[in-house]
């Protein structure tokens, strides 16, 4: 019968291999649990932090090896396929942008200054350090602001890593929005370098503030691990915009589909991170405010492409067979690499 695969009802067969797969799965997702946990302990007892982006790769990496290994195959295909060129290109980022400052032009600090007056009259990094913190000692929230810090080291690519296995069209999607943001900033670091707060403040230029950064390694007695790649590529004046605040803001965009279930979480970790970068002096919060601008221009410049692509591609298969362009479009062949796993995922857009 049409209804019966295999001699069962249809549903029945569906049911027990959505079961068969999640009892394949299962281990594998204990595995890299445990991977995790190891890692932590490593850390806690080295007091080695992964923050560079080399070594955040390789661990990751490793991660989808085992989340891959009832098909390795296509683990080294996706290397290739998917990882190669996005790691590449986000090598060369970074090192451009260390390289951003050497164009000769001066750091801005007076535009940014002027609008921090204007919006809060004191600018919210001296004022925010001024009442709540006092050194030496360290408060709960120090060490939150810290570890939210931080998270934009390994976030960005955690997110890639996680849709890449369990949902590929949004990792595409994900990773065409990664680049297009990092050029966009590129580019302004290059016509725009500006001071941050901590800089303009060790140049006497907005009063003292503290580098909570660095002191909170200090606490934690933690360093980060050193890079194999990254040597000193580092640009101390590529503050406008923000991209530690503009890639949280465009998590929750991109998930946005999904739900609030979804975008309640990141869009806490977006004002979560935007408050830290502030209060710790790497950026003043107008850097923050261009920060999510570029992220929303980005994302819905994107995704305005992806709908026109979409368009002229229905209406092309509308004019090749003859059907109304008014047909619904057929369903999207599985990608020749594909390591979704999750239904419904969406259409495959990168």
């Amino acid at each position: 019968m049409a209804n019966e695969v295999n001699g069962q009802p249809a549903v029945a067969a569906r049911s027990a291999d959505a079961g068969d797969t999640a009892r394949r799965r299962r281990p594998l997702l204990i595995a890299a649990g445990l991977y995790v946990v190891a890692t932590g302990v490593a850390v806690a007892l080295a007091g080695k932090i992964l923050l560079s982006r080399d070594i955040v790769f390789v661990w990751l990496m490793g991660g989808l090896l085992i989340l891959s290994l009832n098909n390795p195959g296509r683990w080294v295909r996706g290397m290739v396929v998917d990882w190669l060129p996005f790691i590449l290109f986000l090598f060369a980022y970074d090192y451009a942008r260390s390289i951003a400052d050497t164009t000769g032009f001066t750091p801005h600090l007076s535009p940014q200054l002027h609008l921090e007056h204007f919006l809060f009259g004191t600018p919210p990094t001296v004022s925010l350090q001024r009442d709540l913190y006092h050194p030496p000692a360290a408060g709960w929230y120090d060490y939150g602001a810290w570890v939210v810090y931080l998270t934009h080291f390994f976030g960005t690519l955690t997110v890639a890593a996680l849709l890449w296995r369990f949902s590929y069209p949004l990792f595409k999607r994900w990773r065409t929005l990664v680049m297009w943001l990092s050029t966009a900033g590129f580019v302004t670091y290059v016509l725009y370098p500006a001071t941050p707060p901590w800089l303009a403040s060790r140049l006497g230029q907005i009063p003292h503030i503290e580098p909570i950064k660095d002191e909170m390694f200090s606490h934690t007695g933690t360093t980060a691990l050193t890079s194999a790649v990254e040597k000193q590529w580092v640009d101390q004046v590529a503050a406008v915009p923000s991209l530690h605040s503009a890639f949280p803001l465009m998590m929750m965009l991109l998930f946005w589909h999904k739900g609030w279930r979804w975008r309640i979480p990141f869009g806490l970790y977006a004002l979560a991170m935007g408050y830290a970068l502030v209060y710790t002096g790497e950026h003043f919060a107008v850097d923050i405010l261009a920060g999510w601008v570029y992220a929303l221009v980005v994302y819905f410049a994107v995704s305005r492409w992806w709908r026109w692509r979409d368009a002229r591609a229905a209406e092309g298969e509308a004019a090749g067979t003859g059907a109304p362009s008014l047909a619904p479009r057929p369903a999207e062949p599985e990608p020749a690499v594909s390591y979704s796993v999750a239904p419904g995922s969406g259409p495959d857009r990168g």
